[in-house]
Order: C-alpha cells, then sequence, then structure tokens
C-alpha cells in the first residue's frame, strides 16, 4: 500500500525551488475579477446551480497572459498561481454574501410557515419578516448590517484557522505521510500548461483541446439558452438544464425511483480524474441503491411518502424522508470510524516504516525556500481564533453550553479535520463525522433556533491540504498565497454585497429567471427547516423521520463491508464510492462511470497509464476554461440587458 501511494506521487513532478508570486498583476487581477466576472458568477449560480468560480479563474489566467504577450512581458507560473488563488478567493468568498438572498428567501419561504420558524429567527441572521429591507430588495439596509457584521467576523476567523490548523495537517500528510493528493495536478499541470504556452508543449496541447470542447458545449449549454431568452424573451434550451428528469416516465416500471439524466458534460471530465474503483462504486451503488432497492422498499411499506406523479425533486425529498436520511447518518458514522482506524493505523505503519528504513522525518523540518512558517506559531493562531469564535459564539448564544463548545473548537476540528485531510490525500475527496452538531444541538435540550446560524467553532479544515499541495506543487512560496488570500477577503466583500444588491434589485429571487433557484431552493428551505424545528417545542416531525434502526443498518453496511475488502485485498477506493453513491445523486453516476471505463480501457491503453493520468486534469482545466469564455460572454449580455430594461425610457 505505501509503495503504490510513493508511486502515484512520484509520477507528479516536485519542484526545485519555490518563488515569490505576488505583485501587481495579481492585484489588478483580482479587481479585475471582483468587478467584471463575480456578478456572472452570481448569475450563474442562480441559473445552473454552479458558480463559475473554477471556470472564470481560466479566462482570468488567459486574458492575463494574453495582455502580457502584447507587453512583451512574461509571467512566471507562480504569478499565474497566484494569480489564480486571488481570484479564485475573491470569487469564492463574494459568493458567500449570497446567505443574504437565500436567508432573505428561506425567512419569507413557505416552508418557515408551515414549521411556524420565521418569527424566530434572530436579527443576526436575517431580518424579520415585514422587515423594510424586503420590500426595498435592499442588501445595504440597516436591518442587514448585524448578518454583515457576523459574516466578516467569521470570514476572518476561518482565513486564520485555513492558514494555522490547516497547515499543520499539510505537514503531516503530505511532508511525513506522503500522500499523493491526486485532485491537486489539476491546478498545478493547467498552470504550468499556460506558463509554457509559447513552448507548445504537450500541457498546452492539452489545454487547448480541452479549451476547444468546453467552447463547443458551452455554445449548445449555455449560449442558445441565455441569448434566446434575451432575444425573443424565450428560452430555447437544446440540452435542459440542469437535468432531463425521467422520473414520471418510468414510475409504473420503477416507482419510488429518482431518474434524470445529467446534461452537463462537465461530469464526464470529473468521470476520467477521479480514481476509477470510486467511480464503480458510485455507479454500483446508485444502480442497486436507486433503480432496485427503492422499488423494493416502496412495495414493503418504508418509501411510504412517496405518491405517483413526483418528479425528480419530490421523488429525492420523499425517500429521503422515509429512508435515505437515516441509513445515510448511519453509514456516513461507519466511514468516520473506519476513516479514524484506518489514518490511525496507517500513519503507525508508515512512521515503523520510515524507523525501519531510516527515513523518518520530523514534522518540524520543511524545504527550504517553501515559506514555511514554524508549527507553534500556526497552532498558536488556531487557539487565538478559535478562542474567539467561542466567545463570540456564547455572547450570541449564552444559554447553551461553553463547555460544548470548547469540545467542539479544541478536540472534534483538529480529530476530524486530520482525517478528511488523510482522505484527500488518498482519493481526492474527504469525509465528516456526521451530524455531529446537529445531534448535540437535540441531545443538548436546547431550544431555539438561534443555535443553528451561531458561529459554533467546529470545522473541516483537511481540504487546506490540497490548497498547499497545489501551491507546492507550481514551486509558489506559501507566504505569497498568504498575502493575495488576506487582500482578497475585503474586496471580495465589498464587491459580493454591491452585485447581489444590484441582481436582487433587478427582479424577486427566485423566479423564473432562474431556473435552478427555482427549482432546488424550496427544496433546500424545506430540508434546513426540518433541522431547525428539532430544537423547537411543539413540533417533533425531526424525530418522526429520524429511525434508528436504519441508521444501525447504514452503520453495520460499512463496518462489515471494510473488513470484507482488506480481507480479500479489494480496493477500498470501492467502498467510499458506494456510499458517496448512496448519498450523492444517482443522475451523476452514469457520465461518470462511462468516463471512467473509456478512460481505463481505451484511452489509457493508447497512451500508456501514466501518460493519460498526467493528461486528464489538463484537460479538465482546458474545458472549464472554455466553458466559461462562452458563460461569461452570455452572462455580460443578460446583465446589460435586464439593467437596462429597468429604466423608463
Amino acid at each position: 500500500m505505501q509503495d503504490d501511494l510513493e508511486l502515484e506521487r512520484s509520477l507528479q513532478e516536485q519542484p526545485t525551488e519555490y518563488k515569490d508570486g505576488f505583485g501587481w498583476k495579481a492585484v489588478i487581477g483580482g479587481l479585475f475579477v471582483g468587478f467584471l466576472i463575480v456578478p456572472g458568477d452570481m448569475f450563474m449560480d442562480l441559473v445552473l446551480g454552479q458558480g463559475m468560480a473554477g471556470v472564470s479563474r481560466w479566462v482570468t489566467l488567459i486574458l492575463f497572459i494574453e495582455i502580457a504577450k502584447r507587453c512583451r512581458k512574461e509571467m512566471t507560473k507562480q504569478e499565474i498561481f497566484i494569480l489564480f488563488a486571488f481570484s479564485g478567493a475573491v470569487l469564492g468568498q463574494a459568493g458567500i454574501e449570497g446567505s443574504f438572498i437565500r436567508m432573505q428567501y428561506y425567512v419569507q419561504s413557505p416552508a418557515a410557515d408551515m414549521f411556524e420558524i420565521a418569527d424566530r429567527i434572530p436579527i443576526w441572521v436575517a431580518p424579520p419578516p415585514g422587515s423594510e429591507a424586503y420590500a426595498l430588495r435592499s442588501l445595504l439596509h440597516r436591518d442587514w448590517w448585524p448578518h454583515l457584521a457576523l459574516m466578516a467576523i467569521t470570514l476572518l476567523w476561518g482565513r486564520f484557522n485555513f492558514y494555522s490548523l490547516g497547515y499543520a495537517i499539510f505537514r503531516i500528510t503530505s511532508d511525513v505521510e506522503r500522500l499523493p493528493f491526486p485532485l491537486a495536478p489539476i491546478a498545478a499541470q493547467g498552470i504550468t500548461a499556460l506558463a509554457e504556452s509559447e513552448k507548445e508543449t504537450w500541457r498546452w496541447r492539452c489545454f487547448t483541446i480541452g479549451a476547444s470542447i468546453g467552447l463547443a458545449f458551452g455554445v449548445i449549454y449555455i449560449g442558445v439558452p441565455t441569448l434566446t431568452k434575451i432575444v425573443f424573451d424565450t428560452r430555447l434550451e437544446i440540452l435542459p438544464i440542469p437535468f432531463k428528469d425521467l422520473t414520471k416516465n418510468t414510475q409504473k416500471i420503477l416507482p419510488a425511483v429518482p431518474l434524470a439524466i445529467m446534461t452537463n458534460l462537465g461530469q464526464v471530465f470529473t468521470g476520467f480524474v477521479l480514481p476509477f474503483w470510486m467511480i464503480v462504486g458510485t455507479f454500483v451503488s446508485a444502480i442497486l441503491g436507486q433503480l432496485l432497492l427503492n422499488p423494493i422498499l416502496y412495495k414493503t411499506g418504508y418509501l411510504a411518502t412517496w405518491q405517483p406523479g413526483m418528479g425528480y425533486i419530490d421523488t429525492k425529498i420523499a425517500n429521503w424522508l422515509d429512508f435515505w436520511f437515516s441509513f445515510g447518518i448511519g453509514t456516513a458514522f461507519g466511514c468516520a470510524v473506519v476513516g479514524f482506524w484506518a489514518a490511525g493505523s496507517a500513519l503507525y505503519k508508515s512512521r515503523k516504516a520510515r524507523q525501519r528504513d531510516g527515513k523518518m522525518v520530523s514534522i518540524l523540518e520543511a524545504p527550504k525556500g517553501r515559506g514555511d512558517i514554524p508549527i507553534p506559531l500556526a497552532l498558536l493562531f488556531y487557539v487565538v481564533s478559535t478562542t474567539g469564535t467561542i466567545i463570540l459564539c456564547h455572547y450570541l448564544v449564552p444559554k447553551f453550553p461553553i463547555w460544548i463548545l470548547l469540545l467542539f473548537g479544541f478536540i472534534y476540528t483538529p480529530l476530524i479535520s486530520y482525517v478528511s485531510a488523510r482522505l484527500i490525500g488518498l482519493t481526492g475527496h474527504g469525509t465528516g463525522f456526521p451530524f455531529v452538531k446537529e445531534s448535540t444541538f437535540i441531545l443538548t435540550g436546547y431550544k431555539g433556533v438561534d443555535i443553528w446560524n451561531a458561529p459554533i467553532p467546529m470545522g473541516d479544515m483537511g481540504r487546506a491540504s490540497q490548497s498547499f499541495r497545489e501551491c507546492e506543487l507550481t514551486g509558489t512560496s506559501f507566504m505569497s498565497q498568504f498575502k493575495a488570500i488576506t487582500l482578497a477577503i475585503p474586496l471580495a466583500v465589498f464587491v459580493g454585497v454591491l452585485f447581489w444588491s444590484f441582481i436582487w434589485k433587478m427582479g424577486e429571487i427566485p423566479s423564473s429567471a432562474y431556473p435552478y433557484a427555482a427549482e432546488f431552493w424550496p427544496q433546500d428551505a424545506f430540508q434546513m427547516c426540518v433541522w431547525w424545528t428539532a430544537t423547537t417545542t411543539g413540533n417533533d416531525f425531526f424525530l418522526e423521520i429520524v429511525k434508528p434502526w436504519r441508521i444501525f443498518w447504514g452503520f453495520i453496511y460499512v463496518l462489515i463491508a471494510y473488513p470484507v475488502m482488506v480481507l480479500f485485498g479489494l480496493p477500498q477506493l470501492f467502498l467510499w464510492g458506494t456510499v458517496r453513491g448512496l448519498a450523492g445523486d444517482p443522475m451523476d453516476a452514469l457520465p461518470e462511470f462511462a468516463a471512467g471505463i473509456v478512460g481505463r480501457y481505451y484511452f489509457a491503453k493508447k497512451f500508456s497509464t501514466a501518460s493519460w493520468s498526467q493528461y486528464t486534469p489538463i484537460l479538465a482545466a482546458g474545458f472549464g476554461c472554455g466553458m466559461g469564455l462562452i458563460g461569461m460572454t452570455c452572462i455580460a449580455v443578460k446583465l446589460i440587458a435586464s439593467a437596462i430594461t429597468q429604466l423608463p425610457y
């Protein structure tokens, strides 16, 4: 097992030196993203349910590289990566301000009225029903100021945790355990391809192939519906967005089965990149769990909520309430237990092997020039930021036990972050111990809705380890990334509030103008209200949908399947894939599986396994860039047209 990990990591090109990539190019790029791309990203999130934070960064990189060429300047891959990180931080943080828009809908949603909790939501979460802020559709209204202040504070403390605990865990999983982080090369290889674009290397050829596919598909998937709506006031969809619902057509043969066809080609490129056995496990669980098991559960009375005539979304909600919610809790608990066991045993074996071979690595030693900070200083930052979060949370919800906040901040978060980082290092996807926060709120007997939106000092910093690995693979100093991200936060908050206010002023959200929001936000509001009512009096709906025996079945499934796979030497990624398939959307499984089969049994044989594993991340990055070019063009036209229609002349 350790040899396989070392081989996979060795296929990734390791840097020999590290340089600072932060400068005026990154600052100008951040301003460009903030004022020109952020509004398009917001629009895409409302229309398609997926922002353009990933694809827009590639658009920005290509634009700035071309400008640099015209000015006879050259951008190093370190400068390109910092621009990539800076623009991504601005897009990601600005999107968080969308919580304003979601909360205004949640407070006024039919679900909040049905569960009778709309007037119990505290003012630092959202203005109360009937507030003037809703009538004016203004995020700059004073009723939103408490929410804005809390959001800014939590953003700042979140960055501290990222660069303290997240960094320390990266040192363990990457420097000591030498985990491969299979998805980290997507950004690193794409950036290297752009830096070598003038040299016509194989990276650049792969990137342009992916970008060409993205451009062609983007015209069909994004361009035609958006532009026809603007010109003819009628959407013409060549491919239905976000999926083609077949549930009603197959309900007589497959009752209670949420069946749909995913129309986004991006899932195919995801299937090229993800580990093969994880994809197989996802596909098998989606077929067995959804297509075969759901009809049996329906006929035996376990799926009592589903009724003929329900569509994909309604069927998923009904099945989620009756069975998969409880079963998913059990499988997630099982994954967490197995994850802790696997991480602990692997760390022990790795340590023993290095002691035996004389290759023991100290966590305090770091490569020279990488921009590392002392581990004790990083942990001190984490202690300070977590303590501040606990103080703020106790101030907002003084009746909640403070000892639980201390347990979350200093015990749970470090443990779960390490387990998640280790799984990300192995598979590209992390995990967590599910519903710990929710279960704690319920079991303490606390009454009130406020605790669900309080800044609880718990989280998963495991994702930070992959971010640091991406930075390392491009030979970029960690300190230059830190400077870029720190500057990106205030810029993101400003442009986020500004443009979400502008979009909300143009019309109600959600509405028919935003298909994804209109389709999925009611489902999100319903699920949110289910959780919130678990700590209110006079409503036992939550307790009715929690089925202990179904939780037990899910837990036992993982605990039995894991040792069986270890005993027979089967790929453990298959197990994680089955859990992922049961918890995710079944419509995603088919395109990923098809891509995995084609990649493994055709392209890998044609180009060799090692070469294909290097090509796929760059193809995926290029595809995202091509989609982004088309999307940004259409979004710019849409926003201009929407703004003009508001004028009285």
